[in-house]
């Protein structure tokens, strides 16, 4: 504390500005009058006990009142949390009137107009769709994103059935299977990492996450399969899906589990995407496009038809990953020695 009549001054001049007299002050502390008039003249302290109800009778904090002065950063704080507060507030009570508005009078109107409601609850369910993004955020303390993500894929698939009721179709089930494949792919990494799994599977949230996926994308080429009575599942779509994903799997696998270096790691992922290169017609020979797997179908000089230029593209491609993948595979063989050198 400062030195006693500076102590006095201060708890003198926030009693005279809280409106309060010395007796006033005595009782709601539970003191003599005598007792506050001394601390005011600076013959003596409060007891410890007290400094709390002090503070809340005057209205400071227990900084200001053990340094007998104003904390201007504080005070400055706490209005702007309360106008935030306030703004908030305002900001809820503003969205609540803009969602409401529209709904009680397309309410209205519809039912005027059908004498029964109908288009009315596409609108509803449309207005849920943009509120879980606007508004349920606002409302929303604890895991505001995994709720919010959870409140629109809701929203937004009752608005694929509603329109599915109103509308006719046979499009639901794969439009919504469509819609959760998507979902998951752009927000299944942040899901999984915000939850805590069981021990054994904590450390493979990649692995689970894209195995999710890759389950997803099945389902829904099935799904489109049934959809079209196609029949194209097991003799199309499954090869060139499993194909495609031979890289995302090797990278999950080789990053997360290899025990190498960075620069191995690295080497591993560019050979496997220079060998997907080379073998990409796999995909004309699953499309009945009969093609031979040759390495020289490439020559620099000649540009002049649009096979050439692709095939030359590709051998660009191919040559710079494959040199890529050898150099950083030397740098992480001389790293190791260096390592093993040290030991």
């Amino acid at each position: 504390m400062e030195n006693k009549k500076t102590f006095g001054g201060y708890v003198k001049l926030k009693r005279a500005e809280a409106g309060l007299t010395q007796r006033d002050f005595a009782e709601k502390l539970y003191v003599t009058e005598s007792a506050v008039s001394k601390w005011e003249r600076g013959l003596s302290y409060p007891d410890i006990t007290l400094i709390a109800e002090i503070c809340r009778i005057l209205n400071v904090s227990e900084h200001e009142l053990l340094t007998a002065s104003e904390d201007t950063n504080t005070r400055n704080q706490e209005k702007l949390a309360k106008r935030y507060l306030s703004l908030i507030k305002r900001i809820k009570i503003a969205q609540v009137i803009l969602y409401g508005i529209p709904i009680l009078t397309c309410f209205i109107v519809n039912l005027a107009v059908s004498g029964t409601l109908s288009w009315f609850f596409i609108v509803l369910s449309a207005e849920a769709v943009a509120a879980s993004l606007t508004l349920l955020p606002v409302f929303v303390e604890k895991n505001r994103g995994l709720i919010t993500l959870a409140g629109f894929s809701v929203s937004l698939i009752a608005l694929l059935i509603v329109c599915r009721i109103y509308a006719g179709g046979n499009w639901l089930v794969i439009t919504i299977i469509s819609v959760v494949f998507g979902l998951s792919v752009v927000f299944m990494p942040f899901v999984i990492r915000g939850i805590n799994l069981p021990a054994p599977f904590d450390r493979h949230k990649a692995l689970i996450n894209i195995a999710i996926n890759t389950l997803l994308l099945f389902i829904l080429l099935l799904t489109a399969d049934i959809h079209t009575s196609g029949g194209f599942f097991l003799t199309v779509a499954s090869p060139i899906a499993a194909f495609f994903l031979i890289l995302p799997w090797s990278y999950i696998i080789i990053i997360r589990y290899a025990n190498i270096n960075g620069f191995l790691k690295s080497a591993c992922c560019l050979a496997v995407t220079s060998v997907i290169v080379y073998f990409r017609d796999f995909v004309n020979i699953i499309l009945g496009i009969p093609y031979n797997f040759r390495f020289a179908r490439f020559d620099f000089s000649d540009w002049n038809s649009y096979r050439m230029i692709e095939e030359n593209v590709n051998a660009i491609i191919f040559l710079t990953l494959a040199g890529l993948a050898i150099a950083f595979a030397a740098a992480g063989a001389m790293r190791e020695i260096k390592l093993k050198s040290k030991i």
